[in-house]
């Protein structure tokens, strides 16, 4: 099936639909791209949301970190410091007081031994069985450990140390200060953060100092490589009940502490998801809305007055023209239709009644014509009857019979044509048994016993081929009394059938027992010339068959001609 006659085959109302979806395709499509490009703001707008919320977490902790950092500083400036003097210990002490979030300075030489100190349990310590202490050694500023275990204290710190060099850049060992991990628990707890949110603070393997939730920032942050390339980058991760959570991490001092902003994706996403979905849905909502108005509409507006009207003109071909389509709330342009098929059932109602006028008028006079006919055939035949009766002649009265049959033959087809209703179709049957019964009738006499057979089929056909059939058997019977039984023969048998040659073709066949005779002999009477011309004027093929004493045999095979069309 080509694409031309699928379309062909389509209704209105998909006709429509397609139309409309076709017209609201570019708003559509608009509101899905605008979906898209808002969807890639909103992401954009979370994302710097959540670097400033984690940035806004993290102040506390990096103002923690930026003032060890400050207090290193300072205290490397000291020479009491840097060359851990007998005053090193005491300005320590000092710098220690009142800060509440350290725990201890150091000073420590390049070995990792603890040289000053401002608790004084921890001079003489050696950091060098800490992992850390190697990367101080190679650092040339800031170094933040990950969480430790204080030997002192045996509770959780976090250390920040400073590396010293001589004039020549040599190494000449740190200064390091500790900052218990607790206090930096308490401030994330008491941060004031959105509901389901998680912060933490990290090293830079991924390990957790301090969380407000750390179940769930143990999972999440369990990656351990935030480099700078990765940060404020926005990561997804699962929680161990499956829960998905959109967080970014920020450096705080020298990339080596992070601080983490969690939330989890569905509250942090919920207004995204609301927006492309109304910008995803709307449309099709749009498009089915309108489909939906289309149907409703066309089948309301349309399809019900189409189907009205089909079931007038199904009336109308039954013939009742005297129903008028009802259509005042229908559409003006379907009642113009409507008024239009009115107009035309009224038209043909007027034509078919003058044309019904017309047939009855035609009937009248072919009934005149054919009771005219009939009667002057039979004043034919009475006048030939009378005259026969005067004759003394047997010949004579032979012929005026053999005409007086050939009138009645015509007689015959013409009460069978006059007796059917269309006068345009002859059933053979009837034809040929009521015309030889007659022409036997006619041509017997008290004195002869000729005996009638017929096996005749039944057949219609047309008064054409019917009249020259008819004349066809009237003459060879009529030649068969003639010849075949005289007057001193006493008895005998026609026989007359009418069969099927083939499929286009018919056989009529009539055999005598009569005298026959002899086939050499030329015969040229009129009645044989008659036999011819009837069998020419049937386009058929005539043998006769004759032996002289065995009878004859007569043969007609014509073109069985298609039944006539009835009126």
């Amino acid at each position: 099936m080509t694409k031309t006659s699928l379309a062909e085959g389509w209704s209105l109302r998909l006709r429509l639909l397609l139309i409309v979806i076709l017209a609201l395709s570019p708003i559509a499509i608009a509101s899905v791209l605008q979906g898209f490009l808002r969807a890639q703001s909103d992401a954009a707008d979370i994302h710097d949301r959540l670097i400033q919320t984690a940035r806004a977490a993290s102040t506390d902790e990096e103002n923690m970190l930026a003032a060890g950092e400050q207090i290193l500083r300072a205290l490397t400036n000291m020479p009491e410091v840097r060359d851990a003097s007998a005053d090193c210990n005491s300005d320590l002490s000092d710098a220690l007081r009142g800060l509440t979030f350290f725990t201890n300075i150091s000073r420590i030489d390049a070995n990792g031994k603890v040289v000053c100190s401002a608790v004084p349990e921890a001079r003489g310590l050696s950091m060098t069985n800490y992992p850390i202490w190697n990367a101080v050694r190679g650092a040339k500023d800031f170094v933040v450990s990950g969480q430790m275990t204080s030997r002192l204290t045996e509770r959780p710190i976090l250390a920040v140390f400073l590396p010293i060099f001589d004039g020549k850049e040599r190494f000449q060992g740190a200064l390091g200060i500790t900052i218990d991990v607790r206090w930096l628990d308490y401030m994330v707890h008491a941060k004031q953060l959105p509901q389901d949110a998680v912060v933490a603070l990290m090293d830079d393997k991924g390990a957790v100092i301090a969380a407000n939730r750390p179940s769930v920032a143990n999972v999440i942050f369990a990656r351990g490589h935030y480099t700078r390339a990765e940060e404020q980058n926005l990561f997804t991760a699962d929680d161990a009940k499956g829960r998905t959570w959109t967080f970014v991490t920020a450096a705080l001092l020298s990339h080596q502490t992070f601080i983490g902003f969690a939330m989890p994706q569905t509250s942090l996403f919920q207004a995204t998801y609301i927006h492309l979905s109304s910008d995803l849905l709307l449309p099709i909502f749009m498009i089915a809305l309108a489909s939906l108005a289309v149907w409703l509409a066309t089948d309301r507006q349309v399809i019900r007055w189409i189907v009205y009207l089909r079931r007038v003109s199904a009336a109308y071909q039954r013939g009742h023209y005297s129903l008028r389509p009802r259509m005042e709330h229908a559409p003006s342009e379907l009642r113009m239709l409507g008024n239009a098929m009115s107009d035309m059932a009224e038209d043909i109602e007027e034509r078919d009644q003058a044309l019904r006028d017309a047939v009855a008028q035609k009937s009248l006079l072919i009934r005149e014509i054919h009771h005219r006919v009939k009667n002057n055939l039979q004043i034919v035949m009475s006048l030939l009857s009378l005259q026969a009766m005067r004759l003394k002649d047997p010949v004579a009265q032979d012929a005026l019979k053999q005409a007086q049959a050939r009138i009645n033959a015509l007689a015959l087809v013409h009460r069978i044509l006059h007796e059917i209703e269309d006068q345009t179709a002859v059933d053979l049957k009837a034809l040929i048994i009521g015309l030889s019964e007659q022409v036997c009738e006619g041509l017997s006499d008290d004195r002869r016993d000729i005996q009638l057979k017929m096996d005749v089929i039944p057949y219609d056909v047309s008064s054409d081929t019917a009249v020259p059939l008819a004349l066809f058997t009237v003459e060879v019977l009529t030649n068969i009394f003639k010849h075949a039984f005289p007057r001193d023969r006493t008895n005998g048998s026609i026989r007359i059938s009418l069969s099927r040659h083939d499929e286009k073709y018919l056989r009529l066949t009539i055999v005598d027992d009569g005298m026959g005779y002899d086939p050499s002999q030329p015969t040229d009477s009129v009645g044989t010339r008659l036999i011819r011309t009837f069998a020419q004027q049937l386009n058929g093929k005539m043998e006769v068959h004759s032996n002289a004493g065995a009878g004859t045999v007569v043969d007609l095979v014509f073109l069985a001609p298609p039944a006539p069309k009835y009126s």
